[in-house]
């Protein structure tokens, strides 16, 4: 029996493998990088090993580096959760020979699943239903497609997806909408999963419009028993990464259940598959499913398949690796009520994605303790807390959150309620655009499919700005807030109101900056302490009541209906949080000093990473939306555009430098229209 176990990972599914290990009475240990040395994951296990440096390639991703932790901490067994070497055979193979159990299956099987490509010439030999599939030669990767791969892409039929034959996640993905884009898809894709997987191999499949993203929950033990845990549905994704997924899936009903849990177990029995794992299909839409892949490992989604099924995946990994057989009653398992699950993300979806980084002020996400769901409720797996520094070397992942109820409309309900509810600070994340997906008249009727985000935009449905006249109450609630503190905070005189004089004047003003812009907040408070004048913008607002005020808690009225904002302050950075929705307002100095302002043309790093590309030299003229120079940062490209038309002045950066958010990249100075005398 495993006693003590290395969980070589980080965040919240580390946090998640240490909560059930511990609860059977298993030791664990965790590693961390520099980066992640006062990670709350490192505080949820009984032992910690560091692994010197920052970077993944230096830390998470070292095999000799994690085998040596757990021989180190005599550890027997390593659980490699999901990412980093979760899905890397040698790393499983490293850990056998030095006696370590990996929780997880073979690494023959992962070695063979680890290749998309050779996964699916299995799989079609098994009779398991697959696209048609062009390989890539390397050659085509680096600024020219050879005639016979654009032939051959041109007979799937355009518009095709591009992918990686090493791994997933989005990384190595992108759809072609024509031969002209090709060359360029292929190499960044290339290049994008070499950084991530080690490994830039490609190929070509169909994309098919309107499709769905199903995938199913497989378990097997080492005596030959293999089965189905019903299915998932993944559709919504951004950037070809799940972001809601759910169990079951609305299109889903008891035969067609029968017939993808069937082929998954097919495709399981046919490489002898041990452990948890998941067969991954595109559900097309004339009802036919094709094969995608295996993922040799537990899924971030998994919790949905938990809820609705009732069992807990990573006690049943660790009870197989120990040898046991899979438990009787697993045969018997039914899908009991609806489970939706969510990835809130440290990202900006109104520009491209952006990530978020710096430091998780405050985080507050009302659920349940955290458990595997036994009922209905909200469940929050998180691998951050307030005061956590969310760097730009990992995934912007912050936490899963997943509500379980009889039906599916009430779990998105629930779900929507929570993450609305939820007080995120110091950070961009996604959160509006998930509430509305779930909010969403498609997504409530079920109408998923993988290009969901395509046809809504997320720069509107996660655009965060509230109704007027939310944003204004809001505006108000923090400057009187800051008033309140003010007074506080005063050396004398702190029961005198804000303002106060024996002949009234004019109201007290505090400024802020916020989505709406800048905004002049008036207020001025009687002798007795009321707030007897409220305006914004040097408008009056006759129809709010100030009913009580403090440094961190603001009740106003509007037309009778009173309302209660919480608001924090964070430096001059003030958050509000109240029935209506949070906001985020910067106050505005007094007696501010001007700043150095750029030229003209300037672009700037729009985040701290790495810049991988740099395609344009002093003098090259551009047309607005080429891309100009490519940043790396939470495992994923960044492109900088030009904004218009015009001519590359002072380039300032190079492939491999490290820039910080803000960073001057170069300048592109303005085409000027020619005159008649420059003619």
């Amino acid at each position: 029996m495993i006693t003590k176990l290395l969980i070589a990972n980080r965040g919240e599914i580390a946090r998640r493998i240490a909560h059930t290990a511990r609860a059977m009475g298993i030791s664990c240990v965790a590693v961390a990088s520099d980066a992640d040395r006062h990670a709350p994951h490192t505080r949820d296990a009984d032992e910690v090993v560091r692994l010197p440096g920052s970077a993944p390639a230096d830390t998470y991703l070292r095999t000799d580096l994690l085998v040596a932790a757990a021989l180190a901490a005599g550890a027997d067994a390593v659980h490699p959760g999901y990412g980093f070497l979760s899905e890397n055979a040698a790393f499983a193979r490293a850990c056998h020979d030095a006696g370590l159990t990996f929780v997880g299956p073979p690494a023959e099987v992962i070695e063979a699943m680890g290749s998309k490509l050779e996964a699916k010439r299995i799989m079609e030999a098994a009779g398991v239903p697959v696209l048609p599939t062009v390989a890539v030669p390397p050659e085509a990767t680096e600024g020219s497609v050879p005639g016979a791969v654009a032939d051959q892409a041109a007979a799937l039929g355009w518009p095709v997806i591009v992918k990686a034959s090493a791994g997933g996640g989005g990384r190595g993905m992108r759809v072609v909408d024509g031969p002209h884009a090709l060359a360029d898809a292929l190499a960044t894709a290339a290049r994008e999963a070499a950084a991530a997987f080690g490994d830039g191999t490609l190929f070509l499949e169909p994309y098919v419009p309107g499709a769905r993203h199903v995938e199913v929950q497989i378990l097997g033990d080492i005596h030959g028993s293999v089965l189905h845990l019903f299915e998932r549905e993944c559709s919504i994704q951004r950037r070809h990464q799940k972001i809601v997924e759910e169990a079951p899936s609305p299109a889903v009903d008891r035969e067609l259940r029968a017939a993808l849990g069937g082929a998954a177990v097919t495709a399981a029995k046919a490489i002898g598959y041990v452990n948890a794992g998941t067969v991954e299909f595109l559900l097309l839409p004339d009802g036919r499913f094709a094969f995608l892949e295996v993922n040799t490992r537990l899924q971030v989604e998994h919790p949905v398949t938990e809820a609705v099924s009732g069992v807990d995946l990573v006690r049943l990994q660790l009870l197989i690796a120990e040898g046991q057989r899979l438990p009787p009653e697993l045969h018997d398992a039914a899908v009991t009520g609806h489970a939706i699950e969510v990835r809130l993300y440290a990202e900006d979806p109104t520009h491209a994605w952006r990530p978020s980084a710096g430091r998780l002020q405050c985080f507050e996400v009302p659920a349940r303790p955290f458990a595997v769901s036994q009922g209905y409720g909200v469940r929050v797996d998180s691998g951050v807390e307030a005061g956590t520094d969310v760097g730009t070397s990992y995934d912007p992942l912050l936490a899963k959150v997943i509500a379980h109820a009889p039906t599916r409309a009430e779990a998105a309900r629930a779900l929507a309620a929570t993450l609305a509810r939820a007080r995120l600070h110091g950070l961009v994340t996604n959160r509006q655009l998930l509430v509305r997906i779930l909010q969403h008249p498609e997504f409530l009727a079920g109408q998923l499919d993988t290009a969901f985000l395509e046809r809504h935009d997320p720069a509107v449905l996660g655009n965060p700005a509230l109704p007027e006249p939310i944003g204004r109450l809001h505006a108000v609630a923090a400057a009187l807030a800051g008033q309140a503190r003010r007074r506080a905070a005063a050396p004398v005189l702190r029961q005198i109101p804000s303002g106060w004089r024996n002949n009234p004047s004019g109201p007290q003003v505090t400024e802020l900056t916020g989505l709406d812009g800048r905004l002049r907040v008036g207020y001025r408070f009687d002798r007795r302490g009321r707030c007897v004048e409220l305006q914004v913008d040097d408008e009056p607002l006759p129809d709010v009541e100030v009913l009580a005020v403090g440094p961190q808690m603001v009740e106003l009225s509007f037309k009778g209906l009173a309302r209660r904002y919480r608001v924090c302050a964070h430096g001059a950075t003030w958050e509000v949080d109240g029935p209506d929705g949070s906001s985020t307002f910067t106050e505005v100095e007094r007696f501010s000093v001007p700043g150095t302002q750029l030229a003209a043309g300037s672009l700037t790093a729009p985040l701290p990473g790495t810049v991988v590309e740099v395609k344009v030299r002093d003098g090259d003229v551009v047309s607005a939306g080429d891309v100009l120079v490519t940043v790396e940062a939470m495992k994923m490209e960044h492109e900088v555009r030009a904004p218009e038309p015009g001519t590359v002045r002072h380039v300032h950066v190079a492939p491999g430098d490290q820039v910080d958010a803000g960073k001057l990249l170069l300048v592109v100075e303005e085409a000027k229209e020619r005159t008649e005398v420059d003619r």
